[in-house]
């Protein structure tokens, strides 16, 4: 049944999202809990050689030079490509995921709930209704006991945004996420291999970095500086790890779209050959950008998509139209048929278009009747008009002798010379497949509008999207940026997965789907899985015309219906990130043997050198407890403790740390790291609140460890972890108090100056922050929601009068109810990206 159109303006539109409760997936470990992990799953080796490894001969350096060399390769191999530090295998750590956020609101949703409010002349200050959290936190209360109980036991599908190493992510999605075969598309824009350091950007607010200063995330610092000591060698062993576990995540019926420049997309496509193998290579899709490089010689204008399939014989696939190009017209449809009938060649003006077709007029083309191969009955010469047409030798009629007397009666036949063609109109089908060609991807002003130094047009991503996967399927990209893939497949009723390396990105991503609206398409059955409604045409064919058949219903799934009565925000999603869940495995960030066991040496190295570089009185404790270094002098005395080089500062290493500084005699206790779980500054409060013990929070500068900096000294190497300020008003109101937080600022690390100054919330430092208004404990649920817009978003259609500060980042909360908990968590993003959490008791 057709929908019912809104009434008053649009103000009766619902404001809704899409969901997958019914696609389950393991639960998730959360942050702070810590399950100790079987040894024999802490390592696993992949393969990376598809059998090229078996073509080659090895052989060793004469004398005591044990290094390998190829001394022969077998000729009958496929050609491969070998670089630098190519390797058949590599054994890597499966670090499981964690579960940091869970987003459940839009922000964007509670401004149009709170203009809704307004319209119906509330009190401005009423309280708001944070629907879809409360619905979260109600289901986790019901589901309390399972939340320790990791990977046994499956819950609804939620969307991910992961900060983290990609390949290290894409082990724990196979590993522990059971996606190993689950993703039917993935999309790469990796960094092209040609400048190492101008893939990442160093503020949430501007795409323009700073060339005097530094990237503000460790691994950030790792992928674009210390990855490529090789140039394109170190780059093309990144692209092999990457490809290889990507062919492990997708479907039979996946696709893969890897974007590249003209760099290095030639041995980029090699790579792909030798993962994916050349009989799925699907396609080189060339698609244009904003600009050219410049310089001497051609203006690089466009940029390429390598598509392979998973497997092509059966590879999911939807054929999308354009307008059909105003080249074919003027090349192919030639001929006009007038109103009369009559037929001459169409003029020249009329072919380009500044001169109109004469009233009634239809252009059209004389296609082929005849197809190859000779048959029996189906090569006669047929009469038209008096004349008997003959075919060429060897070819039979497209249809059979009643359908070219069908054809005969509705006009469609027209000789030329001595053979028979099929007269095909213009508008029998105004459609054209879109070819490798894609030349409407330059938006307009699109490059003013970037969220992120490296940005690829949505309109790109949609189309790889609607071509190879159908709605609710789930799509992956591990090189997050500014969430366009993420962004794009929300937009599409696609589940999605993506990371990033960097804060940074991680947040930008965040705040453009909280700020987004899209438009609600109508599903088949109610249900996104069941398929969206799709605009259809009809299309005209030689044997629709010749049979008596109905014209050909064609789909067009890149124009899926819009319900009016609804707009859409995004749907629910969890923030997540990499990490250790026990003392024993923290330790293992260094790569191990083929025994699973620690470097120990290279641990005990690490700690020796962090804490030589924090104090350099620091007597080494060693790698065995977690007071690892302890500082004395006559006025004071201080046990170090340092967080792990791949992972987060845990709540509960900041307790044991303590606990083994207590039993030592230690009051003060510095923890460095460089990152932190979000409950670490609860933990740090409990503990003082304890007793006489001082807790330090000390934060790494990322580029510590980067070869060939200069020492610097410790001051400017470390910094205290800042931590919001915020106040908290509890109003009264009968027997339901309310409370209200105000964020009055926030300690940040200015990196330039190596000082850590203290900001007012609204400086123009804080990029955004969010409200948990009953914390559990373990894992944020986000409420409520802070942010300045990039782009007002479009909601006209709702009819309602927005006052343009609400698209601006305000510091005072909307009143919530206190609760069973009594207890909020404000988590503040600062402009560097670097998130920090304060929990108060109500």
């Amino acid at each position: 049944m057709a929908s019912k159109k809104p009434t008053n303006g649009g103000k009766d539109k619902q404001v809704t999202r899409y969901t997958y409760d019914k696609v389950m997936e393991p639960r998730t470990p959360e942050t702070g809990h810590t399950a100790l992990l079987p040894a024999d799953e802490q390592v696993v080796t992949v393969s990376m050689d598809n059998g090229w490894s078996k073509a080659i001969k090895v052989g060793q350096l004469p004398a005591d030079d044990k290094r390998p060399v190829v001394v022969d390769m077998d000729p009958g191999a496929d050609p491969t490509l070998f670089w630098c530090g190519k390797r058949n295998r590599r054994q890597v750590p499966i670090l499981p995921l964690q579960r940091n956020e869970i987003v459940s609101e839009s922000r964007i949703a509670h401004i149009i709930a709170r203009a809704r409010a307004a319209a119906l002349e509330k009190a401005p200050q009423m309280m708001l209704g944070s629907l879809f959290a409360e619905m979260e936190k109600q289901f986790r209360e019901s589901d309390k006991s399972k939340r320790v109980e990791f990977y046994t036991h499956d819950e609804g599908w939620k969307n991910k945004l992961i900060c983290g190493d990609s390949l290290y992510v894409m082990e724990s999605l196979l590993h522990y996420e059971r996606l190993r075969g689950g993703i039917q598309m993935i999309y790469i824009d990796p960094p092209y291999g040609i400048k190492y350091d101008s893939n990442f950007q160093q503020r949430v607010d501007s795409t323009k970095n700073d060339q005097k200063d530094s990237a503000d995330d460790v691994l950030s610092i790792k992928a674009f500086r210390d990855t490529w000591v090789l140039g394109v060698h170190s780059y093309l062993s990144y692209l092999q790890e990457l490809l290889y576990l990507c062919r492990d995540m997708l479907t039979d019926t996946g696709s893969i779209f890897v974007q590249m420049g003209d760099d290095n997309a030639h041995l980029a496509r090699a790579v792909l050959d030798e993962v994916f193998g050349k009989a799925n290579f699907m396609s080189e899709i060339a698609f244009y950008k904003t600009s050219g490089k410049g310089g001497v010689g051609l203006d690089a204008v466009f940029d390429r998509l390598l598509w392979y399939a998973h497997d092509k014989s059966q590879i999911k696939y939807h054929q999308l139209y354009m307008p059909r190009p105003a080249y074919t017209l003027q090349e192919q449809y030639t001929l006009v048929e007038l109103r009369d009938g009559k037929v001459r060649r169409i003029t020249e003006e009329e072919n380009l278009g500044s001169a109109p077709l004469p009233p009634g007029a239809r252009r059209f083309m004389p296609d082929q009747l005849s197809s190859q191969g000779e048959s029996e009955g189906g090569s006669e010469p047929f009469k038209f008009n008096g004349v008997e047409y003959e075919l060429p030798p060897n070819t039979h009629w497209k249809t059979t002798r009643e359908g070219l007397q069908r054809l005969a009666a509705k006009g469609r036949l027209f000789p030329i010379g001595k053979r028979l063609r099929y007269k095909r109109y213009s508008d029998d089908f105004p459609l054209a497949p879109f070819t490798n060609i894609w030349e409407d991807t330059v938006i307009s002003g699109f490059a003013d509008a970037k969220l992120y130094a490296v940005q690829t047009s949505p309109k790109v991503v949609e189309r790889c999207i609607l071509m190879t996967t159908a709605p609710g399927d789930l799509v992956f990209d591990p090189t997050c940026g500014s969430g366009t893939t993420a962004y794009c497949a929300e937009k599409l009723g696609r589940r999605w997965i993506t990371c990033d390396t960097s804060r940074v990105a991680i947040n930008v991503a965040r705040k453009r789907l909280l700020s987004a609206v899209f438009p609600n398409y109508k599903t088949r059955n109610g249900v996104v899985s069941g398929g969206f409604i799709s605009k259809a045409v009809q299309r005209i064919t030689l044997k629709s015309l010749a049979y008596d058949l109905e014209p050909e219903k064609v789909d067009l799934v890149d124009q899926p219906e819009i319900d009016p009565t609804a707009l859409r925000v995004c749907g629910p999603f969890e923030a997540m990130s990499l990490g250790r869940y026990s003392i024993e495995d923290w330790k293992g960030y260094v790569a191990t043997s083929g025994g699973g066991e620690t470097d120990l040496p290279k641990l005990q190295n690490y700690i020796e050198v962090i804490c030589r570089l924090y104090r350099k009185d620091a007597a080494i404790q060693g790698a065995n407890g977690l007071v690892h270094a302890v500082a004395e002098s006559t006025k004071e005395k201080i046990a170090i403790s340092v967080g792990p080089l791949s992972a987060r500062v845990t709540a509960k290493q900041v307790n044991d740390a303590v606990q083994d500084a207590l039993a030592s005699g230690v009051l003060e206790v510095h923890i460095l790291g460089w990152a932190f779980e979000s409950n670490v500054a609860e933990i740090k409060a409990q503990l003082e609140k304890r007793g006489k013990v001082k807790v330090e929070l000390i934060m790494i500068r990322p580029d510590t460890l980067a070869e060939g900096l200069k020492v610097t000294h410790p001051e400017m190497l470390f910094s205290p972890l800042a931590l919001p300020d915020i106040e908290i008003k509890i109003k009264k109101n009968g027997a339901e108090p309310r409370a209200i937080v105000h964020l009055k600022g926030v300690a940040v690390f200015d990196r330039k100056n190596r000082t850590t100054d203290y900001k007012h919330a609204d400086s123009g430092y804080v990029s955004a922050w969010y409200l948990d208004e009953d914390y559990d404990g373990d894992c944020f649920v986000d409420c409520q929601m802070f942010f300045d817009f990039k782009k007002i978003p479009n909601i006209k259609a709702l009819g309602l009068d927005v006052d343009p500060e609400q698209f601006t980042l305000h510091t005072e909360s909307q009143p919530f109810l206190v609760r069973s908990y009594k207890r909020i968590a404000v988590k503040v993003v600062d402009v560097f990206g670097n998130e920090s959490t304060v929990v108060r008791e109500l």
